[in-house]
């Protein structure tokens, strides 16, 4: 398997993440294999990170479903906040 990012090799030890070429917020709906750290430099490099951590909590329902956002800690203040205001709009099926 070959990085869409640095076109190198994925090793069989090498954490791997599906990177959507046109974001998913965007419509797109198909991913290439990534290596994890080439993944995360690229959108950090985007400035992704911080745009998607200021949105608002009435948009941020999106990160319930994202692995290690639905239990983190760190995001426990933003899923109270949504909760409380944004969860009887029928957004938080799925939320537990």
């Amino acid at each position: 398997m070959i990085c869409y990012l640095c076109q190198k090799a994925i090793t069989a030890k090498q954490r791997i993440e599906f990177h959507h070429p046109v974001y998913k917020s965007k419509g797109g709906a198909q991913t290439a294999p990534t290596h994890k750290r080439c993944h995360r430099e690229h959108h950090r490099k985007q400035g992704d990170f911080s745009a998607w951590g200021k949105k608002p909590a009435a948009k941020k329902h999106w990160a319930f479903y994202l692995n290690n956002v639905k239990t983190h800690p760190r995001y426990d203040e933003a899923r109270r906040y949504y909760l409380m205001h944004y969860a009887n709009a029928g957004w938080s099926a799925g939320l537990s």
